[in-house]
């Protein structure tokens, strides 16, 4: 080992390239972070609102949630909302006891409705079909859809989600979220960094007003944008893809609002988390293939960059590690980014109500993309399972 400030030219132009790369990908995280929390902190209090809430129907789709119906759905039917609102459960074919449990909140609430979906109803999307019933059932204007398994994080959620709905507005894209602390198993900081960072690409792209993708748990729209699309006609032949793709033909960045206050999120519970996440994870990575692309391809882009600048700073070491100051420079700029972006997901996690992974952030910028990868590759081997047929 010696120390030696020449350093050759090669060496240079490495480090050189490995720091402008590393520092591309922190300004992308930072710059998608700072967006939001503008967006959360100053424009979201900025903007003018609905001077008068607007009556609102909320479509509840069940299947075999006979637990979340009971401990969940009250929190629903008892919002804070000064206007008049009801809740339509559509029951999905359940075997369990939600009949029972649904019958006994109906004699509680007088804002509860239930219609539901027969067993034997093949070839359509399950989901799909849920909320075409639930909206046709609807005897407002404007729709709200969640899932049995769903609560709202606040007696507020219902005020402000709807307060966006101002005349020129028609989808207002919320957002939901695994309860932290009850996901416990191994990966969870990998599932919460590919929430957030899938919540922050989509979500930053509304702010930006090229909206293309919601939450099926949190989205709320007009009855006539379903109708003038036919409804779910473009994609019947998928099993999903209620939430995106959907989204991505009604809304507009005229007609979108995006609401992201801490109380206007709902918390997902999952029996098994770590399933859940994978079933999301290879429905939308599949249905991402009728979205706009541009989105997809920066994603790309700072994750190859990411890769490339520390493949870059790697090969510099390796043609002089016997110099400390090539070592040196090397290890400050892979500190440096590795520091930098720390702060960057973990705002974006805190904005999104998602654990925050501190030391782990700089490694799962690395493992995602990896991860990612493998996920295309099983969707590519179980295509035929994406698309709906007479077994279903």
């Amino acid at each position: 080992m010696h120390i030696s400030f020449i350093i050759s030219p090669v060496v240079i132009a490495l480090l050189a390239t490995g720091f402008v790369a590393l520092a591309a990908v922190v300004w992308w995280h930072w710059s998608r972070a700072m967006r939001l929390r503008r967006f959360a902190s100053r424009y979201e209090r900025e903007r003018e609102y609905a001077q008068q809430l607007p009556p609102v129907s909320v479509v509840v789709s069940a299947h075999n949630d006979a637990d979340c119906l009971q401990r969940f759905l009250p929190s629903l039917l008892e919002q804070d909302y000064p206007a008049d609102f009801e809740v339509v459960v559509v029951d999905d074919g359940s075997c369990d006891t939600s009949a029972d449990a649904l019958s006994a909140l109906v004699a509680q609430y007088g804002n509860l409705r239930v219609t539901f979906i027969p067993d034997d109803t093949r070839a359509l999307s399950r989901k799909k079909l849920s909320i075409m019933v639930g909206i046709k059932a609807a005897k407002h204007d404007i729709v709200l859809t969640t899932c049995a398994n769903c609560r709202p994080d606040s007696p507020q959620w219902l005020q402000l989600m709807m307060r966006n709905f101002t005349p020129d507005t028609d989808v207002v894209l919320g957002f939901s979220h695994i309860d932290a602390d009850a996901d416990r198993g191994i990966g969870r900081r990998y599932r919460a960094f590919d929430a957030a960072s899938c919540g922050c690409q989509w979500l930053n792209a509304a702010v930006k007003g090229n909206p293309y993708r919601g939450d099926g748990n949190n989205l709320a729209y007009r009855k006539h944008c379903f109708f003038d699309r036919n409804g779910f006609a473009s994609s019947l032949d998928l099993r999903w893809g209620e939430d995106d793709v959907f989204v991505s033909e009604i809304a507009t960045g005229a007609n979108t609002r995006v609401e992201i206050d801490p109380d206007a999120m709902v918390t997902v519970e999952h029996d098994d988390a770590v399933l859940a996440h994978r079933r999301l994870k290879l429905r939308r990575d599949f249905t991402a293939r009728r979205l706009p692309r541009l989105p997809f391809a920066v994603q790309g882009l700072m994750s190859v960059l990411a890769y490339a600048g520390v493949a870059c700073v790697a090969a510099a070491v390796a043609l002089d590690w016997t110099n400390v100051v090539t070592d040196a420079v090397a290890a400050a700029v892979v500190v440096a980014a590795a520091v930098a972006v720390m702060p960057a997901v973990g705002r974006c996690c805190r904005l999104l109500g998602l654990r925050r992974l501190r030391l782990m952030a700089p490694v799962m910028v690395l493992w995602r993309p990896l991860v990612d990868i493998a996920y295309m590759l099983r969707a590519t081997r179980d295509h035929d399972s994406n698309y709906t047929s007479i077994t279903d």
